[in-house]
């Protein structure tokens, strides 16, 4: 039997500690150990106060894991994670402007921790089966790893939870295999792949916040005030399923890897300890984009009056980087200044499997990965290219010209606020939602 420890987050370092007891705790710990915690920190926009609810692990988390392995005698603390570049140069990388952002600098000076940036750092390649990946060589080298999650639904991978977390610790490269356009090698099967690849020592998953439709600031978060421990990644994802509402059976990366470690998914191995009834504590959360089987549009776009554009279902082959992006084309198309009039029989392809349908007057192929499958497609009229791995936003702006989206004269200025200006509304004057949660406060 597995033990995990489910508990409702009160108190600062009180709960986790409790909820750390309940799983075993974390076994031995010394002042040799080298120990690495491995945060969720899927994006950083510098600069724009961009709603971090259920979008990255907190702050407050962090130091109150440091603060108890301190306490077990450890002395070789480091951050490692990988976050996306969203291409904008700056002087610093993502990570030590994020470490700046979330107080890591107040906790290097506070306990002498390292932050690391795995995607500046060196890889290793690791082979399982027939998948090999770059992963960081920290992570692999060290003694003791701490996975730190949110507690969160994934739009593609259904929850990104321990198992989806570890994609922070591969190089891009890898990253983009793991989108592989063979549906039998695809996102599922590189991430259960994974979970074999990457040590973990112990998992804690962070539900003080929790994600709608995420993993990013596009969906819905809620204070939920949950903590998930566990020694065993894969019980504590299963149980983190749960608590979300989502039958773990349904998710094919947590039934396949329980199915080839020869473990039920039912959770019938595994011993939940604390408060929380994890199957009625929260409502269920909702994980995709819904879009009506034949519509050429997802349920959302029809609601904001949006017409002459087709957008197929995203599937599991649109990676990381072009996802972002391509949330810039969305913004693009909600705001352009001839939205009313409808647009003129536009459709939008992107990932690497989506092929065009006949009769549309432009086709939008968006990626490299788009262009190279269909840029001599016979079924497309006329072909607008969006180039590059991952696709530019120049040449979006472009191809927006091109097919006659009217982009209001400050648009580029203005989407790169709108996650403030925008999505930051959503918690606007909701007290529940307290950005202290994402700072460290200083002495």
């Amino acid at each position: 039997m597995y033990d995990v420890g489910v508990v409702k987050y009160k108190k600062p370092l009180e709960s986790l500690q409790k909820a750390i007891e309940l799983a075993g705790g974390f076994g031995k710990i010394g002042a040799d150990t080298k120990i690495i915690l491995k945060p969720n920190l899927v994006v950083w926009h510098e600069g724009v106060n961009f709603p971090k609810y259920a979008v990255l692990t907190t702050s407050r988390m962090i130091e109150d894991t440091i603060k108890l392995l301190i306490d077990c005698g450890a002395k070789d603390i480091s951050i490692v994670e990988g976050s996306v570049d969203l291409g904008k140069k700056t002087k610093d990388s993502i990570i030590a402007l994020a470490a700046k952002g979330l107080g890591y600098d107040v906790l290097k000076k506070r306990y002498g921790i390292k932050v690391i940036d795995a995607l500046q750092s060196s890889f290793q390649k690791v082979k399982i089966d027939d998948v090999k990946l770059s992963v960081s060589t920290d992570i692999m080298e060290a003694d003791c790893v701490i996975n730190m999650p949110v507690l969160k639904t994934h739009s593609q991978a259904m929850v990104s939870l321990g198992i989806k977390n570890l994609k922070g610790v591969i190089n891009i490269a890898s990253r983009k295999i793991c989108h592989n356009k063979d549906q039998n090698i695809n996102l599922n099967y590189h991430l259960t792949k994974l979970m074999e690849m990457i040590p973990i020592s112990f998992s804690i998953i962070d539900g003080i916040y929790t994600n709608d439709r995420g993993p990013s600031y596009n969906g819905r978060a809620r204070r939920s005030n949950i903590i998930i421990a566990s020694k065993d990644m894969l019980a504590g994802d299963l149980v983190g399923a749960t608590v979300l509402g989502i039958d773990p059976a349904t998710i094919p990366y947590l039934s396949d890897a329980a199915t080839q470690n020869n473990r039920p998914v039912d959770l019938s191995d595994i011993t939940v300890k604390g408060d929380v009834d994890i199957k009625n504590e929260l409502k269920p959360h909702i994980w995709e984009y819904e879009q009506e089987d034949g519509v050429d549009m997802p349920d959302w776009m029809i609601r904001s009056g949006i017409k002459g554009i087709s957008m197929p279902k995203q599937d599991l082959t649109i990676c990381t980087y072009c996802a972002f992006l391509f949330n810039k084309l969305v913004m693009g198309l909600l705001m352009a200044k001839n939205k009313k009039q409808g647009y003129d029989d536009i459709e939008i392809l992107d990932g690497k499997i989506q092929t065009p349908t006949a009769g549309h007057k432009h086709t939008i192929l968006f990626g490299q990965c788009q262009v190279k499958l269909n840029k001599d497609n016979p079924l497309i009229n006329h072909c607008v290219k969006v180039p590059g791995c991952p696709a530019n936003e120049e040449d979006l702006y472009k191809a927006f010209a091109e097919v006659g989206i009217e982009l209001p004269d400050d648009f580029s200025e203005w989407v790169e606020k709108s996650p403030e200006l925008v999505h930051g509304q959503k918690y606007k004057n909701k007290p529940e939602f307290d950005p202290s949660f994402y700072t460290i406060n200083q002495p």
